[in-house]
Parts: C-alpha cells; sequence; structure tokens
C-alpha cells in the first residue's frame, strides 16, 4: 500500500463526502450547521483512514509470504473495508445527527461506494503506467 496513494483518496474523500453530507440535510430539510457535516466527515473518514492502515498491515503480515493467494488479501482487505465503512459511518452519523439509522444508511452506502470507485481509478491509475515501465524496461 502506498501512503501517498492513501492520502490523497482520504482528501478526495473529505472534499466529497462534506458536499454530499450538506447537500443531503438540505434535501432533508435539516438545519445543521456546515460544522457539524464537517466534523461528522472528518471524524468518520480519520477512523476509517487508521483502520484501513491498521486492517492492511495485519493482513499484510498473515499473507506475508503467500504469494499464490495474494489476490485473496486484496478482496478481504475491499470486503472489511466496505463493511466497516458502513457500520462506523452509521453509528458516527447517529452520534453526531441523533437520527435513526435510515436516514443515515443511504448517505454513508452513497460515499462508500464513491469511495470505492475512487479507489479504484487511483490504483489503477498508478498500476497501469508501472505495468507499462515494467514491461518495457522504460
Amino acid at each position: 500500500m502506498d501512503i501517498i496513494t492513501e492520502l490523497l483518496r482520504y482528501i478526495l474523500i473529505i472534499i466529497i463526502g462534506i458536499i454530499l453530507i450538506k447537500w443531503y440535510e438540505r434535501k432533508k430539510g435539516w438545519a445543521y450547521q456546515f460544522k457539524t457535516s464537517l466534523t461528522f466527515t472528518l471524524c468518520w473518514r480519520t477512523l476509517i483512514f487508521i483502520l484501513v492502515l491498521f486492517m492492511n498491515f495485519i493482513l499484510d503480515l498473515i499473507f506475508l509470504n503467500v504469494n499464490e493467494v495474494y489476490f485473496i488479501f486484496q478482496i478481504i482487505l475491499v470486503l472489511l473495508s466496505f463493511f466497516t465503512n458502513i457500520f462506523i459511518g452509521v453509528k458516527i452519523f447517529k452520534l453526531f445527527y441523533r437520527l435513526k439509522i435510515q436516514d443515515s444508511i443511504v448517505i454513508i452506502l452513497i460515499i462508500t461506494i464513491i469511495e470505492m470507485i475512487l479507489e479504484s481509478i487511483i490504483l489503477y491509475s498508478i498500476l497501469i503506467p508501472e505495468a507499462l515501465i515494467a514491461n518495457f524496461n522504460l
């Protein structure tokens, strides 16, 4: 895992998350301040960032010498990240906004899916040039 790529994704998801949460607040007619959505997004994304780094480290130790099943490592990391994202996002949303889970699950799912798409775009934008350089000895 590249820490710079993770930080880039973290910053982009915070910006996208704040925009989407403010839009969702306006759509629902809630009168929360910008500070609430900023604090929620920063807390949620920072906690997820730390957990992803920790999960990556632990899974890296487990699959350290197992090159044949390295793809399983990636699948497990994506699944753990997805479900952890949703679970923690809903809990923190409920803590900050004091609303039912049904009100939070939609926006949390949208942000999590956007994050996964963004992660794929960033990952492939880095891997494709590296593969080309490695294959053509540039």
